[in-house]
């Protein structure tokens, strides 16, 4: 799994240890949360199932390789993301809405060639406007990296379709139960506020819960989730 994958089961593990606790105060109260609450449980199961089979698989180097190069243009994309994005904010360039829209997780929830296919209209794009874009920082260097490390990470989609074995199948099965986790988290921080007259310390407690911890080289930094704003 990639830094920012194991961030995200930690912290969604640590959200479904909360509300599995505090099951019996908040179910009677608020009967709507269970659907999102289970769709987390079943999510968060199946993606350990499949973690745990595949890692009796052989096609973990490679996989692991496809899953650096991932990262690795991913993190070349958002340097030029930001820059599209205060582009698009002054106004001039109301084409740009699309691709200002990206975010890191956005992108990340995209799978295989859907997300080569946004990397590369990202670069596309970013092109003809290097001279604006380098007034906001975007050097012709990083725009570079993003067309490099796409076409880097194109290839090694192509290959799974030849080289795929029981460890890539599993491998991507896991990744779509992330994001179905992903999904259901989303949908609880819309909810879990409305608790709040009855329940304020167990809406603080999920909203501490919903803090992802940076669980790579750097160390450990605590890094906000999304924001969970009171309805």
């Amino acid at each position: 799994m990639t830094d920012v994958e194991i961030n995200f089961q930690g912290m969604a593990l640590n959200v479904l240890k909360l509300l599995s606790e505090a099951r019996p105060r908040w179910e009677l109260l608020y009967k709507k949360l269970l659907p999102d609450f289970t769709a987390l449980e079943t999510a968060l199961a199946s993606f350990d199932d499949k973690a745990q089979q595949r890692s009796g698989t052989g096609s973990q180097g490679y996989t692991e390789a496809k899953d650096l190069a991932e990262v690795a243009a991913l993190d070349a994309a958002m340097p030029v993301v930001q820059g599209l994005k205060a582009l698009y904010q002054d106004g001039q360039h109301p084409a740009l809405a699309t691709v200002a829209a990206h975010t890191r997780t956005k992108l990340d929830a995209l799978r295989g060639l859907t997300q080569v296919a946004a990397l590369e209209s990202l670069y596309q794009t970013a092109l003809p406007l290097a001279a604006e874009l380098a007034e906001e920082m975007v050097s012709a260097e990083q725009l570079q990296a993003l067309h490099e490390r796409t076409a880097a990470y194109k290839p090694l989609i192509g290959a799974a379709r030849q080289q795929i074995n029981s460890g890539s199948v599993l491998r991507e099965a896991a990744v779509q139960h992330l994001g179905e986790a992903r999904a259901a988290l989303a949908r609880l921080d819309v909810r879990m506020p409305n608790l709040q007259p009855l329940l304020p310390e167990l809406v603080a407690q999920y909203q501490q819960a919903r803090f992802l911890v940076n669980a790579g080289k750097g160390g450990a930094k605590a890094a906000p989730a999304p924001a969970v704003t009171p309805a």
